[in-house]
């Protein structure tokens, strides 16, 4: 999967315009297992029965596609570790959060992964 910067022709070199503005987000669809711009959380088998705040966490894309670490250097692409999504919260994209940033960075930290 490759990922490519938005390009964005501006003259007065007035960067403000955020990627948020270009695209509407899909909708929530739990059945398909499609969470745009979410923090989803999943419990962990028997830890999280007897500390029930203790579970699996993983980022979203604004496609929807849920991305989390599973291992060593590894990061899982729309397939969630430890089965569904149990718990999500969707990030307030009008809000000035790295979501996007921070996704691109790990994908630079671990490009053969993939």
């Amino acid at each position: 999967m490759e990922l490519k910067a938005a390009s964005v022709d501006c003259e007065d070199g007035n960067f403000s315009r955020s990627l948020n503005d270009l695209w509407p987000l899909d909708e929530m669809n739990p059945k398909k297992g499609r969470f745009p711009c979410c923090i989803v959380w999943t419990p962990l088998p028997i830890i999280s029965w007897l500390a029930p705040y203790i579970g699996h966490v993983g980022i979203c894309l604004e496609d929807g596609a849920v991305l989390d670490f599973a291992g060593s250097n590894f990061v899982n692409i729309d397939n969630f570790a430890y089965g569904a999504v149990a718990k999500y919260v969707q990030l307030d994209r009008k809000q000035k959060t790295k979501h996007l940033e921070l996704i691109i960075q790990i994908f630079r930290m671990y490009p053969s992964d993939m």
